[in-house]
């Protein structure tokens, strides 16, 4: 019980650690070197494909980098700091294990997660 339980918490934080690196690898390319949002998002998707990660967790990692770079495509007038970006980091990447079996086989999985992890900060942010 106690292993399965560890596993799972390994899993989720492999998972948010790869989300928060191309989210914020790709947030502060376009904020910070003034990189263009598109070129910002790829570069940080072919960069994360050398990082390597152990086989146990097959390709996940390398797809919650790229969905990562995604939510760092946002507006920088709509992130005021970085926590802001943790915050939407941990969103993504509880969508992102929530949904990894649910859309398989379906094209724009890794774009909606992103979609939905910056607008439901948004509508958290605005209610509170």
């Amino acid at each position: 019980m106690y292993r399965q339980l560890m596993a799972h918490i390994t899993f989720f934080m492999v998972k948010f650690l790869a989300f928060s690196a191309g989210c914020f690898a790709c947030f502060l390319l376009h904020d910070q070197a003034h990189v263009a949002l598109v070129l910002s998002a790829a570069v940080t998707g072919l960069v994360g494909t050398f990082i390597p990660f152990p086989a146990r967790f097959g390709n996940h990692p390398y797809a919650a980098i790229y969905a990562g770079s995604f939510a760092g495509m946002c507006s920088s007038s709509l992130i005021n700091s970085y926590w802001e970006l943790s915050f939407i980091s941990l969103i993504g990447a509880s969508l992102y294990v929530l949904t990894m079996n649910l859309f398989a086989g379906f094209g724009g999985r890794l774009g909606s997660v992103a979609f939905a992890s910056v607008a439901l900060y948004m509508l958290a942010k605005g209610v509170f």
